[in-house]
């Protein structure tokens, strides 16, 4: 599963800071995103409609949840989604309920995970875990406007007074629940779909449209003080979290897929939402710029009391002078329905709950890895910056490069992209030998009637890997040097694949 947030919503986090800097994000929905100019103005009067203070003060400890506290908690989930509540206003009650722990599950101990040293080479070929697969094919609803789902396009913010920002590699987010899909973006709306490839319905979407040059796959959006916003959208489950920004107010919209209804609205709080339960979720605020400690996550109640707050313990940058750069961004994912997430610029994948980080992962990187300092303003030649992570019950994937991924770098040849999994029952790190970049880089996948893994866009549910595919995505693989490699069946089913989707549709590939 996934979670999506707007793509200037570090900018927004960073400019609330009065900082300013150019990052990446794939948020991840998926893809990188690299940002030139943006303005600051604009985006701080955002995130002062969206800040709501949190009170810090430590209470009472954790309690061990009983069969019967959880049959309650059944109950009342129940009667949450019974209603429809909408509040003008929340008042949090004031303090902290329980104090953060970091620490280590003893039956099961974090896993230590070397990216200094050169692995094994081992090819992953997928047909290990799976050995089905199926396709389902989503209809953009908006299609009759020319507007289709997005795939390594490029976007162009416009704003009021003045000013721009661009950026590149973004991909529609897809999520599975049960026998449901979800599929869209911040750009063009969340649609639900069945298993089928069906339309349901639209579970947000925007007010006003941005114009879609299909031709160049490139977004243009003009902002000002009465544009609305998707800004962030967390599903766990059949559960969604979605932050909307309109007439200057942001809110939060929990939303329950099977009753089609949102069962809370309420003002946005600060951070980027994700759910941990239907009730509870995770205000994540970390910004790599700011020079002191600080919390970078709180947990929260539905209702917004504070829950916990999580510290900053990474290192600090000491100086602000030079051209800022910001090579890595947070992680988070869910595992077996449980937020999983690595801070940026942190070597450990942590399990999420109310009160607590659970370490399940930690990468070894020596002396390749960078401090703050280093990767906002210092020299990366060497350093290993973590691109993207994936986990199923099999494997853990991974991309880094050593250098910081960027146009020039990627011109000039200094950026370095290492493709490697860590094989949970062999407990080894094996690498996978490619030289093509992350937006074309594919797992081989011999499952019967499969197609290969386009690796950038490949999620997990349950059992199951998926991966989506726009026409763009299909061509750019069909175009790519890794094409004469794939086998003479599977380059016949791309270009069939190709051929019978339309642009605005959105190809699914699942593997179970």
């Amino acid at each position: 599963m996934d979670i999506y947030r707007h793509p200037l919503a570090d900018y927004a986090h960073h400019a609330s800071c009065d900082r300013h800097t150019g990052v990446s994000d794939r948020a991840k929905e998926p893809g990188r995103i690299v940002t030139d100019r943006i303005n600051r103005k604009v985006m701080k009067k955002i995130y002062v409609l969206i800040g709501i203070a949190c009170l810090l003060s430590f209470s009472c400890k954790e309690k061990k949840q009983t069969l019967g506290d959880r049959k309650e908690d059944t109950v009342k989930l129940e009667e949450r989604y019974a209603t429809e509540e909408t509040l003008d206003t929340i008042i949090p009650h004031a303090g902290i309920k329980f104090k953060e722990s970091r620490r280590a599950d003893p039956q099961h101990p974090p896993v230590v995970i070397d990216l200094q040293t050169e692995a094994e080479k081992n090819e992953l070929d997928v047909n290990r875990f799976y050995t089905k697969a199926g396709y389902v094919k989503l209809k953009h609803p908006l299609a009759e406007k020319g507007i289709g789902f997005l795939g390594n396009a490029r976007f162009e913010y416009s704003y009021e007074g003045g000013g721009m920002s661009s950026g590149r590699g973004f991909n529609s987010s897809v999520f599975l629940s049960g026998d449901k899909i979800v599929a869209g973006d911040s750009f063009f709306g969340y649609h639900c779909y069945d298993r089928q490839g069906n339309y349901s319905y639209t579970i947000v979407a925007k007010r006003d449209l941005p114009r879609y040059d299909r031709n160049n796959n490139r977004v243009f959006i003009t902002w000002n003080a009465a544009t609305d916003q998707i800004y962030s959208f967390s599903m766990l489950e059949d559960n969604c979290l979605t932050v909307k920004l309109m007439d200057g107010q942001a809110l939060f919209h929990f939303h329950n897929i099977a009753l089609r209804k949102n069962y809370l609205t309420r003002p946005a709080s600060f951070g980027l939402p994700m759910l941990l339960s239907p009730d509870t979720y995770v205000g994540f605020m970390y910004n790599a710029y700011i020079p002191h400690r600080y919390s970078m996550m709180h947990s929260f109640d539905i209702k917004g009391d504070t829950l916990c707050r999580f510290m900053n313990y990474n290192s600090l940058p000491t100086s602000d002078k030079g051209m800022g750069t910001n090579p890595e961004t947070s992680d988070f994912y869910y595992y077996n329905d449980r937020l999983t997430m690595r801070q940026a610029y942190n070597d450990t994948i942590y399990r999420v709950s109310v009160n607590r980080l659970t370490p399940a992962f930690i990468f070894n990187t020596g002396s390749k890895k960078p401090d703050v300092q280093t990767a906002l303003r210092g020299n990366k030649e060497g350093k290993i910056f973590i691109n993207t992570i994936l986990e199923t019950d099999d494997f853990l994937f991974t991309i880094h490069t050593e250098n910081y991924d960027s146009p020039n770098n990627r011109k000039n040849g200094s950026v370095k992209f290492f493709y490697s999994y860590y094989d949970k029952k062999s407990q080894k790190r094996y690498s996978i030998p490619s030289a093509v970049f992350p937006e074309v880089f594919t797992l081989k996948n011999s499952v019967p009637g499969a197609i290969p893994v386009l690796a950038e866009n490949m999620r997990v549910y349950q059992d199951k890997l998926y991966v989506s595919y726009t026409k763009i995505r299909l061509k750019e693989m069909i175009d790519s040097p890794g094409f004469a490699s794939f086998p003479a069946t599977q380059q016949e089913k791309l270009k069939e694949l190709y051929d019978d989707l339309a642009d605005s549709e959105l190809l699914i590939m699942i593997l179970q």
